[in-house]
């Protein structure tokens, strides 16, 4: 009963009044924000996260090479022609009032270089997604992402399509809100891919999608105890976790597993 009120809240949460005349129907696409990181001044590159609270306070997350300018799996540079580690980082954040954004800025070092963000490590090897505590969030909104409703209740297959919520190339929807694409999962959920508990997702890699959160969108739920549910009104949303990287070729994108993920929010300060 508690699982289905859940749902149920988040359903009604998720029509939100825009103006007027207009409407917000899907509260997922104001909880994708637009980042740039800065050495200093100078813009490195943009990307996407989104808000997480924890019991404390609110955490912005998105990939380890992001904010490091490095491949997490072996520390060099994703660009040998800038070597360049960023401290800044640019968060459009929603502003107070809905369609409003404002640019506001954290730092990701220290003045000694220490790192302000939280990371993992895994096989050795950095994860990558990191979690960042805001530090101002005056005259902003925030929707926090319900990073504890993940499918690990639900049977996901191949033939399951889920939706990224970014910003590729750096492109915006109108308000500066995300782009919604989509993709189907093209590996097995329950197996892990480069010995890390990701997944692949058939969708096109494009640079600025780094972060993203991606959901599985459904008005029918497959339960792995083999219950079938279907569900009135609006489809049910569930974190799949957080979007990564391509392959080598950029046939297929790389998903950070949200049942893994949860884990190491569930333990921030």
């Amino acid at each position: 009963m508690k699982f289905l009120l859940h749902l149920l809240l988040f359903s009604i949460a998720s029509f939100t009044v825009y103006s007027q005349n207009k409407m917000i129907t899907r509260l997922e696409s104001v909880q994708s924000v637009y980042i740039e990181t800065y050495k200093d001044k100078v813009r490195l590159m943009s990307a996407t996260g989104f808000i997480i609270r924890s019991k404390t306070r609110n955490y912005l997350v998105t990939n380890y090479h992001v904010v490091t300018s490095k491949n997490p799996w072996d520390l060099s540079w994703m660009d040998t022609r800038m070597p360049i580690t960023p401290n800044r980082i640019m968060i459009l954040q929603n502003g107070m009032e809905l369609g409003n954004h404002i640019a506001k800025y954290e730092n990701l070092l220290t003045s000694t270089g220490d790192t302000l963000w939280h990371r993992t490590k895994i096989n050795n090897e950095m994860v990558d997604v990191v979690e960042l505590p805001l530090t101002d969030t005056s005259l902003t909104t925030m929707y926090p992402v319900d990073y504890t409703l993940t499918t690990d209740s639900i049977l996901a297959t191949p033939t399951d399509r889920v939706f990224i919520l970014g910003y590729p190339l750096g492109l915006k929807s109108l308000s500066d809100l995300p782009i919604w694409k989509s993709g189907y999962l093209a590996s097995e959920p329950d197996l892990d891919q480069e010995g890390k508990p990701v997944i692949w997702v058939d969708d096109l890699p494009w640079p600025g999608m780094s972060g993203s959160p991606v959901y599985l969108i459904s008005e029918t739920l497959h339960f792995r105890n083999g219950q079938n549910i279907t569900y009135p009104g609006s489809p049910k949303t569930f974190f799949m976790g957080v979007f990564s990287h391509g392959n080598a070729a950029g046939v297929y994108g790389a998903l950070w597993k949200g049942e893994f993920l949860r884990k190491i929010f569930e333990k921030l300060p």
